[in-house]
Formats: structure tokens, C-alpha cells, sequence
């Protein structure tokens, strides 16, 4: 699950609020909504993966300050732009 320090830099910094909210539809499994908790929560599989190809290990913790640098490279891409372009 998230940790508190990266919940925290994510409310930090308000423009990416749509960006995380869209992140999580965006990893939800489809109909989400038929099952408790009805939230876009990740299947923990998914995430697991996610870290292991991230990290090198499934158990590693998730960097606050990556998950800020994903959200905001989802946000230029979503806007069109890139580094360097």
C-alpha cells in the first residue's frame, strides 16, 4: 500500500492531485466497483510486479520521491510534452 511519506509528497504538491487520481483508475482492475472496498485500489499482484521491475526485488519499499517522479512524468506525457523536446 502507500506509504504515509508518499501520501504526504503527493498532497504536497496539489497539481498532481488529478494525475495520482487518474494513476489509480488507471491501475484498478477492471469492474473494480462490483467488489469491496468499491474503491480503484491496484491488485496487490500488479504492484508487486511493479516494485520487483522498479526495484530488482518485490519487497523493496516504494520511494516517495519515485512516485512523485512517475506522477509527474504521467502529467507532461498526458500534456504532450517530453525532456529535451
Amino acid at each position: 500500500m502507500i506509504s504515509r511519506s508518499t501520501a504526504i509528497a503527493v498532497l504536497r504538491r496539489p497539481l498532481l492531485w488529478p494525475t495520482a487520481v487518474g494513476a489509480a483508475f488507471a491501475f484498478a482492475p477492471p469492474g473494480w466497483w462490483r467488489r469491496a472496498p468499491f474503491l480503484p485500489v491496484p491488485d496487490d499482484e500488479l504492484i508487486r510486479w511493479r516494485i520487483a521491475t522498479a526495484y530488482g526485488r518485490d519487497d523493496a519499499d516504494l520511494a516517495a520521491e519515485d512516485v512523485v517522479a512517475y506522477l509527474e512524468w504521467r502529467q507532461r506525457s498526458a500534456q504532450g510534452q517530453t525532456r529535451g523536446g
